[in-house]
């Protein structure tokens, strides 16, 4: 990796927080340094968010390990509209659901429970930036077609299973299985710009 400039190189852009200054540093000067005070502030809040999903430490700490290396590698790019911690949030949180996924495609579990779009909060300030997350993916569902807007809250929100959804609505399960997929591929083009390349 590049050799660090300063942290505390003064710039003359005012920030946010210190999040942002951090950020700014990674993206415009390649800064180890400030990448590195980024993932020791973040590492262990993020695998405990990996952990609450995916119930494997040691699965937890590659998933977080793996984001951190693809933001250094991908410095130049990022694109951050929202908070950092929610972005790391929102990014760990994904990609170990996106795991999940895999496993169950993998050993072809059809109806594994996959968790809450929105994982667990542990603070009071986790659960406010949590509570913006939320209503943007509120707005975003509100956009879907009746009926993928009605299939996709059975799913998520009541927590039924496909073959439940199928028979409550009357619907095939590979009807249901379209909807939903239909649904989380518009979500995420939706909320991609808000909450980062990684969601």
């Amino acid at each position: 990796m590049q050799n660090a400039t300063p942290t505390a190189l003064a710039t003359p852009i005012s920030f946010v927080d210190e999040d942002e200054r951090l950020l700014y540093l990674i993206k415009e000067r390649n800064d180890y340094g400030a990448f590195t005070q980024l993932f020791k502030k973040y590492y262990n809040y993020l695998c405990e968010q990996s952990y609450c999903i995916v119930k494997c430490e040691q699965k937890a700490e590659e998933i977080v390990a793996d984001l951190f290396y693809k933001l250094w590698k991908r410095r130049d790019s990022i694109k951050v509209a929202t908070k950092v911690k929610c972005y790391l949030h929102a990014s760990v949180r994904n990609r170990t659901i996106d795991h999940l996924r895999k496993y169950r495609r993998e050993k072809n579990f059809s109806d594994v429970e996959l968790p809450e779009y929105i994982s667990h909060f542990t603070s009071p300030d986790d659960y406010a930036i949590g509570e913006d997350c939320r209503e943007r993916i509120r707005r975003a569902v509100n956009k879907l077609p009746p009926k993928g807007r009605q299939v996709f809250l059975l799913s998520r929100d009541e927590g039924l299973k496909y073959r439940e959804i199928a028979e409550q609505l009357q619907l095939s399960v590979k009807t249901v299985e379209t909807h939903i997929r239909r649904s989380l591929i518009f979500l995420r083009s939706e909320l991609h710009p808000e909450l980062g390349e990684f969601v």
